[in-house]
């Protein structure tokens, strides 16, 4: 069986003054490492745009080989030495060719997509479309982008005399093997493509880069002098490029107002100073981020006829708006984060809006948060195109038939004897229906009060503890302590979304003691953990879960608790971000990503 090539590219910073000592060590290093086994290439090259910079390339026969070489002699000796001397700016490891089989779709899911802008620019046109084309790609969630622009001399168009003025690093080969697409702009040159962006593009061929990128999706974007001004052929151009390496490229169908439409890519008349070009942009990056969701990552909800549909439903088929439709509508179409979370690509399924019940009944002590909590998390859910109902009303969940309605139940900061126990609540995990505790939720259904929270107290009902896998004990006084992040993706499905978190970070909360340590239950999955030897008052131990998830029942229904979020700044933007990313992160979970 064929094992693919690794390829490696080191991007490293050298300063004059240690130029030529490194460039001895690496030299050294060359030689020895030609000599290795599965070495295929190996060489080093110094950016023709900035002098200071060297970029290693090497090609190994397997990952097998490439780690024989980190091990060897040589590597050992002369890379710590190099590594004094530089600055690593960037370091990518890429099979060159992707796998014959596809990734078990547990694991394409489960990471990121990833989008690189590729762009060249004279006056700064195309460059403002590269940003607001990787804008509309992350109007999609979990999308990585890179945006690089192409090397090169300056032009005609340009000072020669000057380094060129551009805000985004120069792209290496590595970015185009990172990059599941690729959205290449260029400047309208005699309605063709620009001679840098030519250039990029023939030296990847001949490094070897062709024939390695089959698979990866492509698009273009353009900008002209002028209306008219061969902006939709240098996009064609920009294509057949892209088609000659194996990208598959896909037309855009969308008009984002009554005459404006980008079928075979955005081409715009100098700069998209307008909102429609800005739009046109967006929405194509929007698009390419559909495109890489559904057909790389395996990703149901992210098929593009889903966002379609809202146009066809909207202003009708073919979903065009009208020459009269609301400017100030169509705007926000392409302004918010898009978030589809159907199972199907189908508009049934669409149309028949998923709910949740958001449960704020407190007969005991009230959190002051509550309010901005449920805002919150009701507002979340209508991102996620969910409809959210809050109520303190017993009966719906004492009802079988009222609970029925729900397709999952969010309690929140609950306490006291929240509602009369029975079987609906378990009946609704029983068919697959998630359940959300937030905070206090766990401290419902106690036996004794206490404000300050410091005495300890057993349950009354053990529905949440079954649940949730533990219950409310007691907490000391609000204090700052250290929070760890679960690192473990196999341990951790949440992980994509937590991504933007530290590792470890100081916090300062209520950090609640539970009756039993989830951590000891085989299917609760922990993402966070609070230090107890940074507070006072911890009684779980060296372990203490402070927020996890777990999959419940025969129809696997998602549970997701966290003990973080005493205060309403964490959810009215005004305090840190950490409570607010871990509970989306649930929320996203349980609504069934």
């Amino acid at each position: 069986m064929k094992t693919d090539s690794v390829h490696l590219t080191v991007t490293k910073d050298v300063a004059a003054a240690n130029q030529e000592q490194w460039l001895a060590y690496a030299t050294e290093l060359a030689t020895e490492t030609w000599k290795e086994d599965g070495c295929i290439s190996y060489d080093f090259v110094r950016s023709k745009d900035n002098p200071e910079r060297f970029v290693i390339v090497e090609e190994w026969a397997s990952q097998a080989h490439l780690d024989a070489h980190a091990a060897s002699l040589h590597f050992q000796k002369l890379v710590p030495l190099m590594d004094a001397i530089s600055t690593t700016i960037e370091l990518d490891v890429s099979t060159k060719a992707l796998s014959k089989s596809r990734e078990p779709t547990s694991d394409r899911t489960k990471r990121n997509g990833r989008v690189l802008i590729l762009y060249d620019t004279s006056t700064g046109s195309t460059e403002d479309m590269a940003v607001l084309i990787a804008e509309g790609v992350q109007l999609l969630d979990r999308m990585d982008v890179r945006i690089r622009v192409v090397p090169g001399e300056p032009t005609s168009w340009e000072d020669p005399t000057k380094q060129r003025d551009v805000r985004f690093p120069f792209a290496t080969f590595s970015d185009v093997y990172w990059a599941d697409a690729v959205a290449a702009g260029t400047p309208t040159n005699l309605g063709c493509i620009s001679y840098r962006m030519k250039k990029f593009w023939d030296d990847f061929s001949q490094q070897g880069g062709w024939s390695t990128t089959d698979g990866k999706i492509g698009t273009a974007f353009t900008s002209q002098g002028g209306h008219g001004g061969g902006g939709e052929l240098a996009c064609m151009a920009m294509q057949t490029v892209l088609l000659n390496f194996g990208f598959s490229i896909f037309g855009i169908t969308d008009y984002v107002g009554f005459l404006d439409t980008m079928h075979y890519g955005s081409a715009i008349a100098k700069k998209p100073r307008n909102e429609m070009d800005q739009m046109k942009c967006r929405r194509q990056g929007l698009r390419l981020a559909e495109f890489v969701a559904y057909y790389i990552n395996g990703r149901d909800e992210a098929h593009p006829m889903f966002t379609k549909e809202w146009e066809t439903k909207r202003w009708g088929f073919p979903g065009i708006p009208p020459k009269r439709a609301d400017s100030d509508e169509i705007c926000e179409r392409t302004a918010v984060p898009h978030v589809s979370l159907q199972k199907k690509p189908c508009f049934e399924e669409l149309l028949k809006k998923k709910k949740a019940l958001i449960f704020t009944k407190m007969e005991d002590y009230v959190h002051d948060s509550t309010p901005a909590m449920a805002a919150w998390v009701l507002t979340k859910l209508m991102e996620f195109g969910w409809e959210g109902v809050v109520t303190d009303d017993s009966s719906c969940i004492e009802s079988k038939e009222e609970l029925c309605k729900y397709d999952m139940v969010v309690f929140l900061n609950n306490s006291g004897q929240i509602f009369q126990e029975n079987e609906a609540l378990l009946e609704h995990i029983q068919k697959g229906k998630s359940v959300v505790g937030v905070h206090a939720a766990v401290a419902s259904f106690l036996n004794g009060k206490d404000a300050s929270g410091a005495t300890i107290m057993e349950p009354t009902s053990d529905i949440f503890e079954n649940i949730f896998g533990s219950h409310f004990q007691n907490h000391p006084p609000v204090q700052t302590g250290l929070v760890t992040m679960e690192q473990d993706g196999r341990k951790n499905k949440l992980a994509p979304w937590l991504a933007s978190i530290p590792s470890k970070f100081t916090h300062t909360d209520e950090f609640f003691n539970f009756t039993k340590n989830v951590s000891d239950i085989p299917d609760v999955n922990v993402i966070a953990w609070v230090d107890e030897s940074t507070y006072e008052g911890g009684l779980m131990g060296d372990k203490h879960p402070i927020a996890w998830y777990r999959d419940m029942g025969e129809k696997n229904a998602r549970i997701f608790y966290s003990g973080l979020g005493h205060f309403s700044h964490f959810y009215n933007g005004t305090g840190p971000n950490e409570v607010s990313i871990i509970l989306e992160a649930g929320l996203r979970y349980c609504c069934g990503y």
